[in-house]
This record gives structure tokens, C-alpha cells and sequence, in this order.
């Protein structure tokens, strides 16, 4: 197993017909428990690449013609805090008791491919996306990775599982766990 950043890709590509051969390669990534996460590799990711939106980064089988086991995608996003949410949460995420948002590094997709499940765990490519978020960390500083998702028991399971803490249920009706570095 490798990663390898999707800004590489376009990187190494020599105009628009290797950029259509990197389409035709995220179009090879499937997973039909979550068809959000699916459609943001195939139809989304190469754009906000290039407009410098988010970060993709593919986690490869190097050993089965490169293909693409996993992905996530991070961005820096800042959060509000609902109204609900205690003092002492929010001197742990901002450093002030008082505030009303905070920074973090979201993991905005996170993903298996369905050829890989029973083969790589979920929690692999957790871990790939999480030691990006420490070089993140190491760089400017950020602290806080945050997951936003919808409240269904098994995302709710592997995110607790995995050390992540409920922090509320923003405005979209997502839920918003967070983990610290």
C-alpha cells in the first residue's frame, strides 16, 4: 500500500489527454455503501484539486496494477459552535472558553473501495488521513481533525471506535466528531 497525492497526478500529467486518463482512473473507484463518497472521487475531486480546494490523496495496491484501495480528502475548515456545547469543550478546541468557532483539518471524504472490503480495513485509511493531518499540524499549527457525517450506527461506531469524540449536531443535521493531534 501507497499514497499517493492526486495533486501529483495532475503534476506529472502532460495536458488534457493525461488528465483524461486520471478521470478514467478515479472513475475505477467504487463503493456502493456510500455513493457521496463514491461521486466526489469520480466527479469532483480533479476540480477541487486544481482550483486548490481540498487535498485528495489515493491510497494505491502498488502490487495490483496501482489500483486504488481508498482515498480521503482534507481541507481546513472552521466550525461554529452551536449553542449547546459546554465551556469546557470549547476551551479544548479554541483555547477560549468563550468562542463561538474554531479551526481544524476536516477529513471531508473518507473511503473503500468495495474490491478492498474484507481486505483493507476502514481504519487503514483513517490512519493514512490522520498522518496527514500531522503534517498539517507540523506546518501551521492545526490541531483539531474533525469529521462531519451523518448519524447512521456504523459510521457513529467506526468514528468512536477510532477515538473520535461526538461534538454536536451542526445545522445540516450532521454530526460533528472531532479527534485531537
Amino acid at each position: 500500500m501507497q499514497v499517493v497525492s492526486l495533486l501529483s497526478l495532475i503534476e506529472e500529467a502532460n495536458g488534457n489527454e493525461e488528465e483524461d486518463e486520471i478521470e478514467g482512473y478515479l472513475s475505477s473507484f467504487s463503493c456502493q455503501k456510500n455513493k457521496d463518497v463514491e461521486s466526489f472521487l469520480r466527479n469532483k475531486a480533479l476540480d477541487n484539486e486544481k482550483r486548490s480546494m481540498t487535498r485528495t490523496s489515493l491510497v494505491i495496491d502498488e502490487e495490483n496494477n496501482n489500483e486504488i484501495i481508498g482515498y480521503f480528502t482534507l481541507l481546513v475548515k472552521p466550525f461554529e459552535f452551536v449553542e449547546d456545547v459546554s465551556k469546557g469543550s470549547r476551551k479544548i478546541l479554541s483555547n477560549n472558553k468563550n468562542s463561538t468557532v474554531f479551526n481544524s483539518i476536516l477529513i471531508a471524504q473518507l473511503g473503500r473501495s468495495d474490491r478492498y472490503k474484507g481486505k483493507v480495513e476502514g481504519k487503514t485509511i483513517l490512519e493514512f488521513a490522520l498522518e496527514n493531518c500531522l503534517l498539517v499540524n507540523e506546518i501551521v499549527g492545526l490541531r483539531v481533525v474533525c469529521i462531519e457525517y451523518d448519524d447512521i450506527p456504523y459510521l457513529n461506531d467506526f468514528y468512536l471506535v477510532n477515538d473520535f469524540r461526538i461534538l454536536q449536531v451542526n445545522n445540516n443535521g450532521k454530526l460533528l466528531a472531532y479527534i485531537k493531534l
